[in-house]
């Protein structure tokens, strides 16, 4: 008999006459934590009784061979075929995964493809209280930067669980963690569909490195530079609100322009540097900034936030602060001039 551990209400049945088969893939299913998926099991066409018609199951995976006898029953599901090679075109509607590879494969094209079909909206929970955020940053050093959050995210990784995210405009990873087809271009775009199934598509993406999981970085610097504030933001309080991580590692670029925006999401942060001349100086630089803004009053702080942070005309940012578009000008202007004397 199966052994079930439940982790969400969300039923996979999955219909196949090989036996030894489908116990193995419910088995590892079902007793691997972090999954998303309560595993059920049929391998006899003839016992209908069997069948999902609850609406707890949401989703089938069923052979090909079977799909016939059991159509009926299959409404309102999310149906995909499992294959052990090519089907007959009239299976090409239908989503496909072969059978013959990893269940770590087998899943995130199940979560892919169930995350497409669900057109509900998506409604963010409350953030957990018990997972962390930790950004890694520096101004002065992006290679020991990466290096740093890689190790750390592999020291924490074996007694947490860790997702790493990189945030930088060239990563220079793939290399390090191979090419893939999805990436984190992929997970925003499907971010703003909005659609409810975010934690679905999110493991589907989702990728192993030793101790760590990531999400491929983006590969296109034009697909980086149209990620707003307003979406990485939404992208980590979702991850924080509905994914099981512990910790999130952001290793930070220099050029989003939304730095210290982001780093104000973090719990925690940590700036590796050099001890060279230059690398001095850029930190010394960097911290300098940050004075500077934080002897700004509240309503300068505000307006800089509104425009640089938020991205927004002079026009809204008068509406908000309740003045007229002149008189931002004007106080962007001498704030701005205020700045470059400091610097």
């Amino acid at each position: 008999m199966l052994q079930e551990v439940i982790l969400k209400n969300t039923k996979l049945w999955i219909a196949d006459p090989d036996l030894a088969y489908v116990q193995a893939f419910a088995e590892y299913v079902n007793l691997k934590k972090g999954y998303l998926f309560q595993v059920c099991a049929c391998t006899d066409q003839t016992r209908m009784e069997q069948t999902p018609d609850g609406d707890e199951t949401e989703i089938l995976l069923i052979t090909a061979k079977w799909y016939e006898a059991w159509k009926d029953v299959l409404q309102g599901k999310c149906v995909i075929l499992l294959s052990e090679g090519n089907l007959p075109g009239k299976f090409t509607s239908y989503p496909t995964v072969y059978k013959y590879q990893s269940v770590e494969t087998i899943l995130r094209e199940i979560m892919y493809y169930y995350s497409e079909q669900d057109n509900r909206e998506l409604y963010p929970a409350g953030v957990r209280k018990d997972n962390r955020v930790i950004g890694v940053y520096s101004p002065a050093d992006a290679n020991a930067k990466t290096q740093f959050a890689l190790t750390l995210g592999q020291i924490v990784g074996e007694t947490q669980h860790v997702l790493y995210l990189n945030m930088e405009e060239c990563s220079g990873l793939t290399g390090l963690l191979g090419e893939h087809h999805w990436n984190m271009a992929g997970l925003i775009y499907f971010l703003r569909q909005n659609k409810s199934q975010f934690l679905y598509r999110l493991n589907s993406m989702v990728q192993k490195f030793g101790a760590m999981d990531y999400i491929p970085p983006c590969d296109s610097y034009t697909d980086f530079c149209q990620i707003t504030v307003k979406e990485w933001k939404k992208l980590l309080h979702l991850i924080r609100s509905q994914s099981t991580y512990d910790v999130i590692i952001l290793d930070m670029g220099t050029s989003t322009g939304h730095e210290l925006e982001l780093l104000r999401q973090c719990d925690g942060i940590y700036m590796p540097v050099k001890k060279d001349p230059i690398s001095r100086g850029k930190i010394e630089q960097w911290d300098r900034y940050i004075q500077i803004l934080d002897g700004l009053d509240k309503e300068e702080r505000q307006l800089i936030y509104l425009r640089y942070f938020q991205e927004k005309t002079q026009a809204a940012v008068g509406e908000i602060l309740g003045i007229s578009q002149v008189q931002v000008s004007r106080m962007e202007k001498k704030i701005l001039e205020r700045m470059r004397k400091q610097m």
